[in-house]
C-alpha cells in the first residue's frame, strides 16, 4: 500500500515540473513567444516573460537578417 502511494506521489510531482522555456526556445517558436508576451502584458505572471520577450526580439532579428541577405 505504501509503495502505491509513493508511486502516485512521484507521478503527480513529476507532472508539475514545468521548467521555464529559454530564449532560444522562444526564438524558434515566435508564435508561442507572442502568446506568452501577450499574457504577460495582460497581467498574467509567468516566470518566462523575459525569455519570451528576448526570444521574440531574436526571432525578429533573424527575420530582418534573412530579408537583408535576400536583398543583397
Amino acid at each position: 500500500m505504501i509503495r502505491v502511494l509513493v508511486w502516485l506521489a512521484v507521478a503527480a510531482l513529476s507532472g508539475c515540473d514545468a521548467r521555464p522555456r529559454t530564449v532560444a526556445g522562444f526564438a524558434a517558436a515566435p508564435e508561442e513567444a507572442r502568446a506568452v508576451v501577450a499574457e504577460c502584458e495582460g497581467g498574467r505572471r509567468r516566470v518566462d516573460c523575459d525569455a519570451a520577450r528576448a526570444g521574440l526580439a531574436e526571432a525578429r532579428r533573424r527575420d530582418r537578417m534573412a530579408a537583408y541577405d535576400r536583398a543583397f
